[in-house]
């Protein structure tokens, strides 16, 4: 399940001095692989049939990294049994709709909570993008140094000045519809905490979206995506962090998703978003799926075997707790900004129901 190497991804990364650094026999290997990879993409996006379904406005599962958005993927397509990118899709973005059928393979566990995936498990298709070369705040894993280059990357303004990512993207879902043993019954649930930075492009191109935001104490989301996000550069990084640059990353990241929490509140109609706990979710999986999929007008069944399934391997993933510490002024004002945002959010869902 190692991430695809595309010509597009390639030249960002030997844009940057410390490419050069790497072994020779190393680059030249990765060189190889991209040229596959870009031959297999152009094969790819020139097999897509004319008359290929048009997209349906999806179901985005959105919120910071570590808000418990994986889990809620896992469970709202089991509950729905809707499309959603798969991890086979999403590792081999550029050739996976060459293939006949789709891989098997024994399930491994994620590092950061040992949730169990596998090639047909929910995927974010954020590696997609980032196989495919289009702008990503994951290029961060493969060059930690950059990360305050990669700033841009969570300012939703950035996604609405250059739509140069769409299209791609785009054939990238039609594929996954069409792609052997995918579901294709739109709409789509795309989950990818990235997406949440493009929320107003996305919603400039799919008006009718609808909208799952993940809760959790920003506290709690700050120290597991530390935690993660360093797992991630020690396991895939060719250059180290320096001082601070993950801690301005992130403040930057929760400060733009209390900004986009607060853009749903203002700008949808109640019936296009809602709000999931991660604790609810944890302890009350099946009523808190039907009230989700009830608010957005989605059909579920929670009493089905795929469903009690993935309950199950779900509740095996390890959640981890923190202990509060002091931070920095700019984090401190981040997590304050996202708990204000979360806490009206909620408040507004809870009174729907009163």
């Amino acid at each position: 399940m190692s991430l695809a190497l595309t010509p597009g991804l390639l030249s960002w990364l030997r844009a940057d001095p410390v490419w050069q650094q790497q072994a020779l026999g190393w680059r030249l290997a990765q060189r190889w692989r991209s040229s596959w990879s870009g031959l297999n993409l152009r094969l790819s996006e020139a097999g897509l049939p004319a008359d290929a379904p048009g997209l349906q406005d999806p179901v985005l599962i959105l919120g910071p990294w570590r808000s418990g958005t994986t889990v809620l993927h896992e469970l709202l397509t089991a509950a729905t049994g809707l499309a959603t990118p798969l991890t086979w899709h999403c590792m081999n973005a550029p050739a996976f709709r060459l293939s006949r059928s789709a891989p098997t393979d024994a399930p491994i566990a994620r590092p950061m909570d040992g949730l169990s995936i596998s090639a047909c498990s929910p995927q974010e298709d954020e590696f997609a993008m980032l196989a495919m070369g289009l702008d990503s705040a994951y290029r961060a894993f493969l060059m930690p140094h950059r990360l305050d280059e990669l700033l841009p990357t969570l300012n939703p303004q950035h996604w609405l000045d250059d739509s140069s990512w769409l299209e791609p993207w785009e054939n990238f879902l039609h594929g996954v519809l069409l792609a052997p043993g995918s579901k294709p019954a739109q709409p789509l649930i795309l989950k990818s905490p990235n997406h949440t930075f493009r929320l107003p492009a996305l919603h400039r191109r799919f008006p009718g979206l609808r909208i799952v935001w993940m809760l959790r104490d920003p506290q709690e989301i700050l120290e597991s995506n530390r935690k993660m996000w360093r797992a991630m550069f020690a396991a895939h990084g060719i250059s180290h962090e320096p001082d601070g640059a993950l801690d301005r990353f992130l403040a930057e990241a929760l400060s733009r998703s209390a900004e986009m929490l607060r853009w749903c509140m203002a700008g949808l109609p109640a019936a296009q978003w809602t709000t999931c706990r991660q604790d609810a979710l944890r302890d009350h999986a099946a009523p808190e799926l039907s009230r989700v999929c009830k608010e957005l007008g989605l059909v579920a069944s929670v009493s089905t075997a795929e469903f009690a399934s993935s309950i199950q391997q779900t509740a095996a993933g390890r959640i981890d707790r923190y202990a509060c510490k002091d931070q920095a002024a700019p984090l401190q004002q981040a997590l304050a900004e996202l708990a204000a945002a979360q806490a009206e959010a909620q408040s507004l869902v809870s009174a729907r129901h009163s």
